[in-house]
């Protein structure tokens, strides 16, 4: 074991491929106690196996010896990668393959073959032999499998070594200057050679690339598309894999474009592989921007439609009573004072449904744009919340306000017609949402600053209707959303209110959201920065 393990570890001379070879084959009879051995390796061209380092055995076995693929066991060891025994050669039919030097009986009994495996790649076979039958016990044949494994590394980079770089890639085509990584790959798809700019992309030095495994250097060559197309290059096959995506060095993503190219005449065997990478991370973040701007495009046409189906079905309603009675009034004077009257105070009602629509509309088209302007005054919320009972009366008899607030609250810089508008959608939907009525709990505080909040006046209003299901509570605030749509289908509305609501109550430079209330129900909290001293504000008279 100490001599194979020095044989390893020592530096392989250059260009003394069969001092390797003949170091290993030694290293392995003395770990398992064999009497011979050999070692074939897989020729490129021909794709069989060649015999090129021999132990324990007469010199007359390494002429010219070689083996088929399925011939034999280190014949079939290249075919399926995995190793094979023979306890007794003489009868074993699998075992038996004719050599020059055998002109009689087998001189071997026990015959141990193992691949030479570089990832998922043979490159060649161990045959290890005794004279004596079953002379390879368990606990050797598993040493001796590990060892190849290793003997298998130690070849390739030994070949690595005595390969010059491939014409196809000289010293301009690998310049600083090249933009693109370049990565060259012989046949057993180790690392050749790698350009500047993929030593760059790669965030590794050329030594680190050279002579370690294709998948080991770039891991994207071992994604499923990529595997195919490695295999189809080494056919004599190019094969682009267009845009692929792994992590880079800052924790983020790269997108890489591949191009895989063969080095050398099908005809007479490929050489190697060239691998081109480019990084494309900057145009795949351009295209997905533009995909995202095509689809808020596309989700803004469909707002649009829906708007103008909402306002034209919404508005419809209205409109047909407005005319219906206005026509009524003009084509029976006639009629009783007292009906008459009832007309009118219809048409008054549907016109005032009508502006209300319209300017909920107006107000969400004006949000965040230069036209929309809060005229605050500093005042106390408190009369203006107090107000709201009175509003409650003219809405709904089966339902009655609760206040839970002190008589007065610190001074607050807000557009009291924009606040109000707030509250009174607050209020309506409380009505609206819990027809069979009861108690409206209000509540208002003045919250000092906590980390991330301000000084502020927290106001919120908790009803007993259904509640708002936890997926809903941050979409319900969104343009024409409504909550549990079955539900908002038999209850009149446009979903604009609080769409409105929060753009007035972010304006301020504030928030609104909505939680569960305990007992059941929603509580709708919204609060209001207290503006810092200095602010110019117009001041209630």
């Amino acid at each position: 074991m100490e001599r194979f393990h020095d044989a390893g570890h020592s530096p392989l001379p250059p260009r003394d491929l069969k001092a390797t070879l003949a170091g290993l084959l030694a290293g392995l009879l003395a770990t398992v106690d064999a009497e011979g051995g050999a070692i074939y390796l897989r020729d490129a061209e021909q794709g069989d196996l060649e015999l090129v380092a021999l132990a324990g055995q007469t010199p007359e076995a390494a002429r010219g010896h070689r083996l088929a693929p399925d011939e034999g066991l280190l014949g079939r060891v290249l075919v399926s990668g995995r190793s094979l025994l023979s306890e007794d050669v003489a009868l074993d039919p699998r075992a038996l393959h004719r050599r020059p030097d055998w002109d009689a009986e087998p001189p071997v009994r026990a015959c141990l073959a193992l691949p030479l495996r570089t990832g998922q790649l043979v490159i060649g076979a161990v045959e290890l032999t005794h004279s004596r039958p079953g002379a390879f016990d368990p606990e050797a044949r598993g040493r001796a499998a590990i060892l190849a494994d290793a003997a298998a590394l130690l070849i390739e980079q030994a070949r690595l070594q005595l390969q010059p770089p491939p014409a196809a890639l000289d010293a301009p085509a690998l310049s600083d200057e090249e933009p693109m990584g370049m990565l060259t790959l012989n046949a057993r798809l180790r690392v050749t050679s790698a350009n500047p700019a993929l030593c760059r992309l790669l965030g590794q030095p050329v030594e680190a690339l050279v002579g370690r495994p294709a998948l080991a250097a770039l891991p994207i060559l071992g994604r499923p598309r990529a595997r195919d197309a490695l295999e189809a290059a080494l056919r004599g096959t190019p094969a682009h894999l267009g845009t692929a995506r792994q992590p880079d060095r800052a924790g983020g993503e790269q997108a890489l474009s591949l191009s895989l190219i063969p080095l050398g005449d099908p005809a007479r065997g490929v050489a190697g592989v060239v691998v081109v990478v480019l990084d494309v991370s900057e145009r795949a973040r351009l295209e997905a921007e533009l995909r995202t701007q095509n689809q808020r495009a596309l989700e803004a046409r469909d707002r649009l439609r829906l708007v103008v189906e909402l306002v034209s079905h919404e508005l419809r309603t209205p409109l047909t009573s407005v005319l219906g009675y206005a026509h009524l009034l003009v084509d029976r004077p006639e009629a009783e004072p007292e009906r008459r009257a009832h007309w009118a105070g219809l048409v008054v009602d549907k016109a005032r449904l009508m502006a209300r629509l319209v300017g909920e509309i107006t107000d969400l088209a004006r949000l965040g744009s230069a036209s929309f302007v809060l005229r605050k005054v500093e005042a106390d919320l408190s009369p203006l919340l107090q107000g709201l009972g009175e509003d409650l009366a003219t809405l709904s008899e089966r339902h009655r306000l609760a206040f839970d607030m002190p008589e007065q609250l610190p001074q607050l810089a807000f557009d009291r017609d924009r606040i109000v508008q707030v509250l009174d959608n607050l209020l309506s939907n409380a009505v609206k949402f819990w027809p069979a009525g009861g108690e409206i709990q209000l509540r208002a505080r003045a919250r000092p600053a906590e980390p991330g909040l301000p000084r502020r006046i927290e106001v919120a209003l908790a009803d007993g209707g259904p509640g708002v299901p936890a997926g809903q509570r941050e979409r319900i605030f969104e343009p024409f959303r409504r909550g549990d749509e079955r539900q908002a289908r038999r209850i009149a509305g446009t979903g604009l209110g609080l769409a409105v609501s929060k753009g007035i109550v972010e304006a301020h430079g504030g928030r609104i959201r909505v939680e569960d209330r305990p007992g059941g129900g929603a509580v709708f909290t919204f609060w209001l920065p207290l503006e810092a001293p200095g602010t110019e504000v117009e001041r209630e008279a």
